[in-house]
């Protein structure tokens, strides 16, 4: 069976040896990037992922209209969706026949689970704040209790949101070469 192995782009760090259905998944689950490299010769030699037809990388992503991200795998593209980076307006171009159509025309794009943007999380929480009912013996130190609980983790959310945010402008000036 043959090893292969990934080489992060972002830090150089290096994981494998994998088979290839493993780097596959890496690479369907949004794991491995246009910019990664890859190696099934014991790390002698390394090549571009996309250039690996077994990963899949068919897919480019018209960000905006001076920026295009890829190739990548449509699981990829299913994760912008899924977080808010790309829209239903936002061009897909399949890169095995040319084709180019709209993140709305792909018919698995609506199956995509998508998180809601911040402005969503906000009104949904000023929802809740204005339709609460208080619980039935809770006293206010329990109320105060369960808010500092949802401030918590509205923080905790978004850390994790600056730190993606970070990270892709990171590679955004990384391909452009300027800022976003």
């Amino acid at each position: 069976m043959e090893s292969w192995y990934l080489k992060k782009h972002d830090d150089g760090s290096v994981y494998g040896p994998a088979t290839m259905d493993q780097l596959r998944d890496w690479a369907l689950a949004a794991k491995v990037s246009p910019m990664d490299k890859v190696s099934n010769d014991k790390r002698r030699t390394w090549k571009r992922a996309p250039m690996v037809p077994e990963l899949h990388m068919d897919w480019l992503v018209e960000v905006s209209s001076e920026f295009t991200y890829g190739p990548t795998t449509f699981g990829t593209v299913q994760e912008f969706i899924s977080s808010g980076e790309i829209g239903d307006d936002t061009v897909v171009i399949n890169c095995r026949d040319g084709k180019r159509q709209r993140v709305r025309d792909l018919p698995v794009a609506l199956n995509s689970p998508r998180r809601p943007s911040a402005d969503e999380v906000i009104e949904q929480i000023q929802r809740d704040a204005t339709n609460e009912v208080r619980s039935v013996g809770e006293t206010d130190n329990d109320r105060i209790l369960r808010l500092e609980r949802v401030i918590l983790q509205l923080r905790l959310a978004l850390n994790e949101e600056e730190t993606r945010y970070r990270k892709l402008r990171q590679k955004y000036m990384e391909a452009t070469g300027r800022e976003p």
